[in-house]
């Protein structure tokens, strides 16, 4: 799957974020000392056990949105008592214990940002092992998604089997994709296709709505990634909708569904995905959770009485999973 080099520069796949932050502020490209222990939350999905990592953080400036001036994106920070941008924006994973299998929900950002790459030590931290973890399941390829699949060019996750879009696939791999980035996001088709190589003969690629592994069921959500995707844990009023990048800064986005983002590379599409997206798990009171949602990312969407808007309950903690 190739895209066109107006869309590329369009701005859709050429994500300023891939400077590396060389334009935030410089307290945002430095990690602090002051850093939280390791963040960790189990809830229960059905029969399934999640544990929310937090990888860490991003720093996303506003003036990445679309259709919303930086003044009104300030303005609707500041309505959820959020400071003005560059937002913290959070990197969450999620490890699936079902039955007899240990699976883990994207791989974070490790390598890519100061403030990310807690993953690891969070998965440890939980009890698990890496050479634990089964199967892999990526929302997409995206380089702040996959990050800690390869350690010093070996599979961190030795016994994993990768689990991804077919679209994606062909997208990252596709050297006239690579050809046709802007230099800064070159990287993001390097980690991609070195991480495909790595676990080379492990990469399982899917299609459609398909039960991906027992107990979890892929969804497709087009438009951020030709291949993005979420994932559903378990079944009914239990079930634990795993949505991937369908929001980057949720106060600004959940408000304003129709708000896109410089990384998307179908920006129309992504827009499109997220209203029916919001649409669907308000009126059916689906539990969501969100890889760019501030830690652990779990809760629901709630319809705005007015407006177009959607307003996000975060879940409760919980004292037992009993």
């Amino acid at each position: 799957m190739t895209i066109s080099r107006r869309q590329m520069l369009a701005g859709a796949i050429a994500a300023p974020i891939a400077l590396k932050f060389a334009i935030l502020p410089a307290g945002a490209q430095t990690g602090t000392a002051g850093t939280q222990v390791v963040a960790l939350q189990k809830v229960k999905a059905g029969e399934a056990i999640v544990t929310a990592i937090s990888d860490g953080y991003i720093p996303i400036d506003v003036a990445y949105l679309s259709n919303i001036t930086p003044e009104a994106a300030n303005e609707a920070l500041a309505a959820q008592f959020m400071g003005a941008s560059p937002v913290v924006t959070g990197v969450n994973a999620y490890l699936v214990t079902l039955g007899d299998r240990t699976v883990l929900v994207d791989a974070g950002g490790a390598g890519y940002a100061p403030d990310m790459g807690k993953l690891v030590a969070g998965i440890e931290a939980a009890g698990v092992a890496l050479g634990d973890i089964d199967a892999i399941l990526l929302t997409h390829l995206h380089i702040d998604h996959i990050g800690a699949l390869v350690t010093a060019g070996s599979a961190t996750f030795p016994n994993a089997e990768l689990h991804v879009h077919e679209n994606d696939v062909a997208f990252f791999s596709s050297a006239e994709n690579k050809a046709a980035a802007p230099e800064p996001f070159k990287v993001f088709f390097d980690k991609a296709v070195e991480a495909l190589t790595v676990y080379e003969g492990k990469v399982k690629t899917f299609t459609g709505e398909t039960e991906v592994v027992p107990g979890i069921t892929t969804r497709e959500l087009f438009g951020h990634t030709p291949g993005h995707c979420g994932f559903v844990v378990g079944t009914g009023e239990e079930a634990l909708f795993i949505w991937g990048d369908i929001v980057h800064v949720g106060p600004v986005q959940m408000a304003r569904p129709d708000v896109g983002i410089a990384f998307d590379v179908d920006g129309p599409a992504a827009i499109a995905t997220r209203k029916a997206v919001f649409e669907k798990v308000a009126a059916e009171r689906t539990r969501i959770a969100g890889m760019h949602i501030a830690f652990p990312g779990i809760g629901h969407l709630v319809k705005l009485a007015e407006g177009d808007g959607y307003d996000f309950e975060p879940s409760s903690w919980v004292y037992t999973l009993d």
